[in-house]
């Protein structure tokens, strides 16, 4: 829910400082219409990254990681086992 209603509101955002540019360049631009699409576009950014479901680590290469995350031995536990 989160995730289309900041998508909506960034949209918005975009549209009012499109509207904003070209008031602007007509020369009767309005601060308050800067400041509304660019409130607008961070506010759906906060709340798309908010409304995000949560990534799952995938299953694959679960082998691989386990053996990637161990220690690696020092030298002192290799020259032990080798006598």
């Amino acid at each position: 829910m989160l995730l289309r209603l900041g998508s909506a509101l960034v949209l918005i955002g975009l549209i009012v400082l499109v509207v904003f540019l070209i008031t602007f360049s007509a020369g009767v631009a309005d601060l308050r219409v800067l400041l509304a699409g660019a409130g607008l576009a961070i506010v759906g950014l906060v709340l798309r990254r908010r409304g995000r479901p949560a990534f799952d680590e995938s299953a694959r290469f679960v082998t691989v990681r386990r053996v990637l995350r161990r220690r690696p031995e020092t030298e002192e536990e290799v020259l032990d086992d080798d006598g």
